[in-house]
């Protein structure tokens, strides 16, 4: 809920850091509280600066706010549907009965983490004058990270709700009130566009340190946050050249296919990733991760994949809708042995468990033969890695058309489905000969490359606004309905996004409720 602050204090509830030697994990997360701190003594030395720059991290990784990125990019999909004892909101989404009242509907964390960095962006330049270790360097790398952090922010509430209230004041003033009416997705689309083209002026590409590297806004995860925007937008060129951006650095690399499961999602900080959000089993647990996908403490999370889309070959479970084992003609049949079907979901008892980030995998004495369990470490959470801005570029070259944009989007897509289809041949141009043929291609490797990393509903809505029609998206999610008679995509267009909370529109008189919602009856829209 966005309201007024006192100027006297600004708040950091355990959200300030220190950087000074910070060399791991360990590190970054040794969290250090300060609370009400006195607004007009604090900002006077570089490290207070640093600390509030931690604060928009640290904020992101709030379980409020992973949860969201979870439900809002995720459940509504094709991807998922009951796991174990699913909380109340989390079963209205799925079985799409989704009201104002719903707790998934408050986007309040998001505009905390928005305040943050407009707090930064406000304060850090007078720095300068307090401080004569703080250089105007200084001053630019922070503020274009806090550029990037807030643009992230932002990116996650339009595709989410689609029109929402762009604030980037801080709040420093004692009658100063957040109660603004939403700015359209155009117009915040072009705000986020303009940030993220001035954060790429001073981002840092390198800061010499892994988790720093992975864990920090770099000018690659800039360009990957970029190629998403322009993606969204439709502006195909743009997107293919911020993906050509990552793309070029040689220190990304893809993760070999036997050492997958195990470097990306459960040791973390790969070759392959660009930004994941840092947690430490000592200090706060990814508790969003845990709750949903499991854990050695409760292995079956409230949320499963659909057992229609489910395959299974050693229990010969063979969902007709599964992205694996997916039959396209007589002769080809995509993913049949493909390592992420084992390895991204675990059947038991009849369903069907997410595992990807939730599990562990060892090697047995026997070569090529794995035994999984379930982890008692917390994971770190994927906002972005290679084989996303790979599938982003294919996707952006299909939209573009031509044979050598398209030549150039199957090979991305070999790229990783090869990965993890250790004995498969290469996916040829004459099995997809049209765009349609290619651009599901696409959508489907991206199904099984980013299963449960918060990309699917995106990807389906992005579908939906190109066709400008929710018949392409109803078509995928309704595979998991398992005959059940509720409406579990999207009747109209305005129904992909979830409605404006009912606290929010309480609290500010000049929010209007999302059209289709306003549309529904009372009992519908509490």
């Amino acid at each position: 809920m966005m309201k007024t602050m006192n100027t006297k204090h600004i708040l950091l509830p355990v959200l300030a850091f220190t950087l000074a030697g910070m060399t791991s994990c360990d590190d970054w997360l040794d969290i250090k509280p300060e609370n009400k701190i006195v607004l007009e003594d604090f900002w006077q030395t570089e490290s207070q600066v640093e600390s509030v720059l931690m604060s928009c991290y640290r904020g992101l990784t709030e379980k409020d706010v992973i949860s969201r990125m979870i439900v809002w990019g995720e459940l509504r999909s094709d991807n998922m549907t009951i796991g174990g004892s699913v909380k109340y909101d989390i079963y209205q989404i799925l079985v799409g009965n989704i009201i104002s009242s719903n707790g998934f509907c408050s986007w309040d964390k998001f505009y905390s983490v928005i305040n943050y960095c407009n707090t930064l962006l406000y304060y850090a330049p007078k720095v300068l004058e307090a401080d004569a270790n703080f250089t105007q360097n200084d001053l630019n790398r922070i503020t274009s990270e806090a550029l990037a952090i807030r643009s992230l922010c932002y990116f996650y509430l339009v595709r989410s709700f689609n029109e929402v209230p762009w604030v980037e004041e801080a709040s420093i003033s004692d009658n100063q009130l957040f109660q603004v009416p939403k700015s359209s997705e155009r117009e915040i689309l072009a705000h986020i566009e303009q940030d993220l083209i001035k954060s790429k002026q001073y981002i840092v590409r390198d800061f010499g340190n892994k988790v720093k590297n992975k864990g920090f806004m770099t000018l690659n995860a800039v360009n990957a946050l970029l190629a998403d925007v322009y993606l969204w937008m439709g502006c195909y060129s743009d997107c293919v050249n911020a993906c050509n951006e990552v793309l070029a650095d040689t220190k990304l690399s893809l993760v070999e296919g036997e050492s997958f499961f195990t470097q990306v999602f459960y040791q973390g900080n790969s070759t392959e990733s660009i930004f994941e959000l840092q947690f430490d089993q000592r200090v706060q647990q990814n508790e969003s991760v845990i709750d949903y996908y499991g854990d050695a403490n409760d292995p079956y999370g409230d949320l499963s994949f659909p057992v229609a889309l489910a395959y299974d070959a050693e229990d010969n479970v063979k969902g007709e809708n599964s992205p694996f084992n997916k039959k396209i003609n007589s002769t080809v049949t995509e993913s049949v042995d493909d390592i992420r079907c084992n390895e991204f979901i675990r059947p038991y008892s009849g369903m069907f468990f997410i595992f990807k980030y939730a599990g562990i995998r060892r090697e047995e004495n026997t070569p090529g033969k794995f035994t999984y369990r379930y982890r008692s470490t917390t994971p770190n959470w994927i906002v972005y890695r290679l084989p996303d801005v790979m599938l982003m570029k294919a996707e952006a070259l299909v939209q573009l058309g031509g044979e050598a944009n398209m030549k150039e989007a199957l090979t991305l897509v070999n790229t990783t489905y090869l990965r993890s289809n250790l004995t498969a041949d290469s996916l040829r141009m004459e099995t997809y000969p049209t765009k349609s043929d290619l651009a599901d291609l696409v959508l489907r490797e991206r199904q099984r490359e980013l299963l449960f990393e918060g990309k699917r509903w995106y990807d389906l809505v992005r579908l939906a606004k190109r066709e400008n029609s929710v018949s392409a998206l109803n078509s995928y999610v309704e595979l998991k309905a398992s005959g059940s008679n509720a409406i579990l995509g999207a009747p109209v267009m305005d129904a992909m996004y979830m409605p404006i909370s009912k606290t929010e529109l309480s609290s500010n008189p000049f929010l209007t409720q999302n059209p289709y919602y306003e549309q529904k009856n009372s009992s519908s829209v509490r």
